[in-house]
């Protein structure tokens, strides 16, 4: 279980710079389709990116001793699992690679991302509090 918890702990500052750049991201891959950040960090990869995360978080459950914390785990895991599965049966089927979005859609992904900010920091730290934890 140790190994998880530190992979938790070396994935969420990954994950929480995706996070906190939201709003630069989507401008990049709605205004400018091939700026370094669209080629290099495309939305499906972005979205492997976080269901790898989401995964990883639903093999470490022992880490979330609470009820509270394994069901924020599991509502989050099933949204970005699902959000990754649906964009993987759409990306063959996608003729163009630009992604857009209406501004009301990106304010709603910007707020969405705002709070799993904050749950991406509670997991890093309760996964940091199990490492340093006597065993």
């Amino acid at each position: 279980m140790k190994i998880l918890g530190l992979l938790i702990v070396v994935y969420t500052p990954v994950m929480l710079l995706i996070h906190v750049g939201t709003s630069k991201i989507l401008r990049a891959w709605n205004q400018h389709p091939t700026s370094w950040i669209s080629r290099r960090l495309p939305p499906q990869r972005a979205l492997r990116i976080e269901g790898m995360y989401w995964l990883l978080a639903l093999a470490a459950w022992p880490l979330w001793h609470a009820l509270g914390w394994k069901v924020v785990v599991v509502l989050f895991a099933l949204i970005h699992l699902g959000i990754w599965a649906a964009g993987e049966l759409t990306a063959g089927r996608k003729k163009k690679p630009a992604f857009t979005t209406s501004p009301s859609l990106n304010q709603i992904i910007i707020v969405f991302d705002s709070v799993e900010a904050l749950v991406l920091t509670a997991l890093g730290v309760i996964a940091v509090l199990f490492l340093t934890r006597p065993s």
